[in-house]
C-alpha cells in the first residue's frame, strides 16, 4: 500500500513539474544546458521579450474619471484625455419631419384658427375630417386628441398625399 502511495505521489510531481515546465516554455534539459552557459546579451534580450509577451499593455478607457498619469509593464507613460461627447446630430426641421414649420403654421391657423381643441367639423387643429380620422384608426373625434396625436396624423397625410388634403394649401401658397 506504501508503495502505492509513493509512486502515486512521484508520478503526480513528475507530471506538475512537466506541465509547469511545458507553460513556462522550458523543459528541464533546456534549463540544466542553460545554467552551464553564461548569460550573453542575446539571452537576456531572449528572457526579455518573452516576459514582456506574456503580459498585453492595458486597454484603453473610453471613460476615465481620474485625471493623474499611469505607467504600463512596458513604462510607457499614460495620460488620460478628456473624453468629449459627440456632437449631437442636427436634423433641419422640414413639412415633412416636423409641424413647427411657417407651412404647418399656416395651415393650422387657416384650419382652425391654430387652436388643437377647436370643435368645429372638420375639426382638430388641422382640420381633419371625421372619415379621415375614423379611417386610420382613430375612434372618437380629433379635437380632444392630444396635440401629439393631432401632430402625427398630419405628417402621416402629408408623407403620403403632401399638402393636397388640405384645401388651405392655397392659401399658404403650398
Amino acid at each position: 500500500m506504501r508503495i502505492r502511495i509513493a509512486l502515486t505521489t512521484a508520478v503526480a510531481v513528475l507530471v506538475s513539474t512537466a506541465a509547469i515546465s511545458m507553460l513556462l516554455g522550458s523543459t528541464p534539459a533546456a534549463s540544466a544546458r542553460d545554467a552551464h552557459q553564461p548569460v550573453g546579451a542575446s539571452q537576456v534580450t531572449h528572457l526579455t521579450n518573452i516576459s514582456l509577451a506574456s503580459f498585453s499593455a492595458p486597454a484603453p478607457i473610453a471613460v476615465q474619471t481620474w485625471q493623474e498619469s499611469y505607467m504600463d509593464l512596458r513604462g510607457n507613460v499614460y495620460t488620460p484625455k478628456p473624453v468629449s461627447a459627440p456632437a449631437p446630430v442636427v436634423v433641419p426641421q422640414t413639412d415633412e419631419n416636423s409641424v413647427s414649420t411657417g407651412d404647418w403654421q399656416c395651415i393650422r391657423i387657416h384650419e382652425s384658427g391654430d387652436e388643437y381643441n377647436n370643435p368645429a367639423a372638420p375639426s382638430g387643429a388641422y382640420g381633419i375630417l371625421i372619415s379621415t380620422w375614423h379611417d386610420f384608426g382613430y375612434s372618437g373625434w380629433p379635437y380632444p386628441a392630444a396635440p401629439a396625436v393631432q401632430d402625427a396624423l398630419a405628417l402621416r397625410l402629408h408623407s403620403m398625399y403632401g399638402f393636397d388634403p388640405w384645401s388651405s394649401r392655397f392659401a399658404c401658397g403650398l
